[in-house]
């Protein structure tokens, strides 16, 4: 089944290369390759038994792109080839793919359809994703969707998204799940297009072994565009969801979301600050809240060598009565320094410490991790 979404896809995204006019066309590739060497103190992010080790990682990468009058698609390849110094059971081949197509039937009238699959484990994207620390497992994610959207005028538009997700995972021990989310959006530009308005109600569904989950959503939000270098916006909403365990237990639970973000550019220099509160379903199969806490940001020393500062701060904890009482604090920070070799190349040395505290353990409540890392990236851009 997970096949035939994905072919079903691609034969889409193809399509679009073949309907309407081909005159005025631009083909874009991007091939890239990533050299990475690594230490890392505690490559399980185990609270106890910590190994530390060397790791390389080489990175192969490709990037296509498509663009005529009515029609936009863009696809990318990437591969992660990790292999460990001393403890090579480790060893992994992490991998992600996407593709995005869009064909404007109408001047009005667009349709849009997107994709991805994606092969990692849990202390990658799902560390990021909800802020807790589980035991490594490879997971393997597939989502697809689509949508079509309508120019009311010049300053409204319309438009409704479907989207199917699923996520398996090795360990046993964890759930699998699948999910459908349905979306209608309306926004609205004035003030001279330096404010956008929009309301978005939306329901998703998450369902696993261990239970079934809906939720109910509308949310509204406001883009302002103080100057050309300096932007806010802000989403904030309602939620109803409504839980039932595999024992046929049943929960309801009121709650609220928000996406606040400030990006400020300068001449040689960037920021973006960011704040979100909403859920997020677990490996344990569980809904959480997070509240989180972003930061990103360089600046340009000279020409060609800048530094640079990231990092995340997350709250998680359970939703309801009927799932596990979890109350987790992590952050991680990430300094380094890039040096432009060319346009398109570069090299950069970077650092990362990361820190989890469990409230609700008694005993090792606490753990984190150093990383350090030297990566060359070389990046081919051709256009036609």
């Amino acid at each position: 089944m997970r096949i035939r979404y994905l072919q079903c896809l691609l034969l889409f995204a193809l399509m679009f290369l073949f309907i309407g006019p081909s005159y005025a066309a631009e083909f874009t590739v991007n091939p890239s390759l990533s050299l990475r060497g690594e230490y890392n103190d505690n490559i399980d992010f185990s609270r106890t038994n910590k190994r530390d080790d060397y790791i390389g990682t080489i990175s192969p990468g490709l990037e296509l792109g498509y663009g005529t009058d009515r029609i936009n698609v863009k696809a990318r390849a990437g591969v992660d080839f990790l292999r460990y110094h001393e403890y090579t059971d480790q060893n992994t081949e992490r991998q992600n793919y996407t593709v995005d197509a869009s064909y404007r039937a109408f001047e009005r009238f667009t349709v849009n359809a997107n994709g991805s699959y994606t092969k990692d484990t849990t202390l990658d994207s799902e560390l990021q994703e909800t802020g807790i620390v589980e035991r490594r497992s490879e997971r393997e994610s597939y989502s697809a969707g689509g949508g079509i959207s309508y120019r009311i005028s010049e300053v409204s538009d319309l438009s409704i998204n479907y989207t199917f997700s699923e996520t398996d995972y090795d360990l046993d021990t964890y759930t699998d799940s699948e999910g459908h989310g349905v979306s209608l959006s309306y926004g609205y530009t004035f003030n001279n297009r330096l404010d956008t308005l929009s309301i978005r109600p939306y329901w998703n569904n998450t369902d696993s072994e261990d239970d079934k989950i809906d939720t109910y959503g509308l949310s509204l939000g406001l883009n302002h565009q103080f100057t050309p270098t300096f932007s806010t916006g802000i989403n904030a909403g309602a939620r109803y969801t409504e839980t039932e365990n595999n024992a046929g237990v049943t929960d309801d639970n009121w709650g609220w979301t928000a996406d606040v973000s400030v990006t400020k550019t300068w001449q040689t220099a960037s920021a973006s600050l960011s704040y979100s509160h909403d859920l997020s379903y677990t490996a344990e199969g569980e809904n959480v809240d997070v509240d989180r806490f972003s930061l990103d940001s360089h600046i340009m020393m000279t020409q060609k060598f800048g530094v640079r500062l990231s990092g995340s701060l997350y709250f998680t904890k359970s939703t309801g009565r009927i799932t596990q009482d979890r109350d987790v604090r992590y952050y991680h920070i990430s300094p380094s320094f890039f040096y432009n070799i060319t346009q398109h190349h570069y090299l950069e040395l970077a650092y990362s410490y990361a820190n989890e505290f469990d409230k609700k353990l008694t005993d090792d409540r606490e753990l984190d991790r150093n990383m350090v890392w030297l990566t060359l990236n070389f990046n081919f851009p051709r256009t036609w």
